[in-house]
């Protein structure tokens, strides 16, 4: 698998979920797959005695009706619980461990390992033991600690730093490591990573730009407000159109189906 070679990717975030299917479960991700979704991001959580599982951390109140830092518990205590659905019904799916479901799309799609910088150097050495340098695309925030770990770990695992400004992405350039994206975070339009220089400037090093189209909430921007809300509020050339002619190559979304249909040339 190449993704320099696949045109704008579109990411599913935490898989396409609702009514009874759970996010970050291979249901929600079978889902995404089915509405199009060419990559999908997975967030990982490590129990205390070092077994990995797909959730994303903070979630606890929604997915499971319970206030507890998931990653305070061990893997017989995480596999006891029961998701709740969307209408707010307990379930009998469960968390899914994290080989389980890299195995199960093995050779199908990109996956985007997302929130596993909390246990850096182990999920470093599992991502790697499981052989699928060619799929994964491994993020984090620009760090120090973290870039000098995933440097001295000789890892090929292609990496993507969370980018908020453009003093960030120098500190990338110091360290060794197989840049292969950059995730630029933008409030407004006026941002100077979003420029055609900037993009540009990647694209010549073969660095893949990507955007969060995701609306979060009212209060978290995080693309300029290009994003899902207003892609079907006011019309898809408005949101994500306007993100495909700034040049960015990975759209991550709630809306695959509809993103992936609009790039393929359907109706606004």
């Amino acid at each position: 698998m190449d993704i320099n070679d696949r045109g704008v990717l579109v990411a599913a975030h935490r898989g396409t979920c609702g009514g009874n299917v759970i996010q970050n479960t291979i249901l929600a991700y079978e889902a995404a797959l089915l509405h199009g979704a060419d990559m999908l991001e997975v967030d990982v959580i490590m129990s205390t005695d070092g077994y990995f599982y797909a959730f994303h951390n903070g979630q606890e109140p929604l997915v499971l009706h319970m206030h507890k830092d998931i990653r305070t518990m061990s893997a017989k205590e995480i596999e006891a619980l029961h998701c709740v659905n969307l209408s707010g019904h307990k379930v009998n799916q469960r968390l899914e461990r994290l080989e389980v479901i890299l195995e199960r799309f093995r050779g199908r799609c990109f996956i985007n390992i997302d929130r596993s910088w909390f246990y850096w150097q182990e999920t470093i050495d599992f991502l790697d033991s499981m052989q699928m340098q060619d799929q994964i695309l491994l993020k984090s925030p620009v760090e120090r600690e973290l870039l000098t770990v995933l440097a001295k770990s000789g890892s090929n695992l292609m990496y993507m730093p969370i980018v908020n400004s453009v003093e960030e992405w120098g500190i990338v350039q110091e360290y060794e490591v197989n840049l292969a994206a950059a995730e630029l975070i933008f409030e407004d339009l006026n941002s100077p990573l979003i420029t055609p220089e900037f993009i540009g400037g990647l694209h010549d090093r073969n660095i893949l730009a990507w955007v969060n189209a995701i609306t979060l909430d009212d209060t978290h921007i995080l693309s300029g407000l290009l994003d899902d809300n207003n892609a079907i509020k006011y019309g898809f050339d408005a949101a994500w159109g306007k993100l495909v002619e700034m040049g960015f190559d990975i759209i991550q979304t709630d809306w695959p189906a509809l993103l992936k249909n609009y790039l393929s040339g359907g109706e606004n």
